[in-house]
């Protein structure tokens, strides 16, 4: 039961995809083809193996069925293709050219998918400016420079904090050192027989 209701849906896809074309007829009528080849294999597997009379039980399923897979595929292809309110459009990617008219009508390519108006004249040329669409949207996206820079002076500004870490703790070390008797001035640097004079 699952496999007829995978079967109906792929015939619907290509009716949809197809739409107000020969692709969407084409869909339909595969689907419906098959269908019919389904039932005559049926039949004639049930005359050779002599069970004829569930024939009819079969087919109670089948029809139906295939009515409403003709009744709706027919409904996908009579849908109509949305195509935008201004003006001009390209006709590879459909996206609204009114904005910039003149420029596109100047030779300047689609912003979205980079075809020219004499290239999206032609079917060769409305399936490679598809191609083209397809290959960039499946690129990585770039990062943007705004982050760049934040993510460097971020790592500057941590560099500094370290930097300026690395010097307190190297004075608190300095600090921290015993003093050196040798080395003292005053009267923490004579013995005990000159300070008794000095008293």
């Amino acid at each position: 039961m699952l496999l007829l209701v995978f079967f109906a849906m792929l015939v619907w896809y290509g009716s949809f995809i197809g739409r107000r074309r020969l692709g969407g007829l084409a869909a339909l009528g595969a689907g419906l083809f098959v269908l019919f080849v389904i039932n005559a294999v049926h039949f004639r597997v049930a005359q050779t193996f002599g069970y004829e009379q569930y024939v009819p039980v079969f087919r109670v399923l089948l029809y139906p069925y295939t009515a409403l897979v003709a009744s709706i595929g027919i409904f996908m292809i009579s849908l109509p293709i949305d195509l935008p309110r201004g003006e001009i459009h390209c006709k590879a990617c459909r996206y609204d050219l009114t904005e910039i008219k003149q420029e596109v009508l100047e030779g300047d390519p689609c912003p979205e998918c980079g075809s020219t108006i004499a290239e999206a004249s032609t079917r060769r040329g409305r399936r490679s400016a598809r191609k083209r669409r397809h290959a960039r949207s499946r690129l990585a996206p770039e990062p943007m420079l705004g982050l760049q820079l934040d993510s460097q002076s971020g790592l500057a500004a941590d560099q500094s904090d370290e930097a300026a870490g690395d010097e307190h703790e190297q004075g608190q070390a300095a600090d921290e050192q015993p003093l050196d008797r040798t080395s003292a001035s005053g009267v923490h640097g004579l013995d005990d027989r000159q300070r008794s004079c000095i008293a």
